[in-house]
């Protein structure tokens, strides 16, 4: 009897001793690439007075969707409640004061941070090819905000977080934004609307539009009239008047009519290329 007390105290302590060696490996694990270092890259970037630069920045701001994660007025909100890793996005209205132009262009582009670790939740990938001047004018809006609400706190990173990122199912925002792919190349003529589409679709329907769990190809825009396109990105009805919630959003009415006809005529370029391959 107390041989088989003793092989079970020895049992639950080779399972305890197991259970702690387990989290201390997914720790160090997790923390290698929690506090990985990015190279800087150099960036030419200047913030402008200008109102036309300003007001170009203001309009990005929107089509962009940064109210989306920053919240209506730009002061952060909590992101991913309902995830292992809750985290809060930035508020804007302070970072204009206190971030460098090359900081912020760097945030946006490549998702780093002033430490040269990497963000979690911006999606850099989006905007890795957005141009220096439409850059210029985001930071140059930035700048004329006034600095309100609370600073946000960074990451906190859980248990179920750590092994999620040991496992390499959550991946930081420097890692994934080089490697993000593109979408199709058709040529100059849609130049424009492949360039809108990565700012204001790669969001849900990843960089290279092919979808993603929660939203479809843009293939299926070759199935839209530039009628019905417009009627989706002006009032969230899709084909047949079907309602489409995550389409009416005031990033897609911020859009101008020329921005949706150069949507419209990427998207449906694209379209027709795939069905015939």
């Amino acid at each position: 009897m107390h041989r088989v007390v003793k092989w079970s105290f020895a049992a639950a302590g080779l399972a305890v001793g197991a259970n702690f060696a387990m989290a201390a490996f997914i720790w160090l694990q997790s923390e290698a690439v929690i506090e990985r270092r990015y190279p800087l890259p150099s960036t030419t970037v200047v913030a402008s007075r200008e109102a036309k630069a300003i007001a170009r920045g203001a309009h990005l701001i929107q089509i962009a969707g940064c109210a989306d994660c920053h919240g209506a007025d730009l002061e952060g909100r909590l992101m991913g409640t309902r995830t292992v890793l809750p985290v809060w996005s930035s508020n804007l209205r302070l970072l204009a004061h206190s971030r460098t132009d090359e900081e912020f262009e760097r945030a946006i582009r490549t998702g780093i941070t002033p430490d040269s670790t990497s963000t979690w939740i911006m999606p850099a990938m989006n905007y890795a090819y957005m141009s220096e001047d439409d850059v210029v004018g985001i930071v140059s809006f930035l700048r004329t905000l006034k600095a309100l609400g609370p600073d946000r706190p960074g990451p906190d990173f859980p248990l179920p977080a750590r092994y999620a990122i040991a496992q390499g199912n959550i991946e930081p925002v420097a890692a994934r934004a080089p490697e993000s792919p593109a979408s199709l190349d058709l040529g100059p003529r849609y130049d424009g609307g492949r360039y809108l589409a990565r700012i204001a679709c790669g969001d849900c329907h990843d960089t290279d539009l092919t979808g993603s769990a929660d939203a479809p190809d843009l293939a299926v825009v070759g199935r839209y009239s530039r009628g019905d396109f417009f009627a989706l990105m002006r009032g969230g009805r899709g084909m047949g008047g079907r309602f489409v919630p995550a389409m009416a959003q005031p990033r897609f009415r911020a859009l101008r009519d020329y921005e949706v006809d150069a949507l419209y005529d990427y998207l449906f370029a694209r379209a027709k290329v795939l069905r015939r391959r």
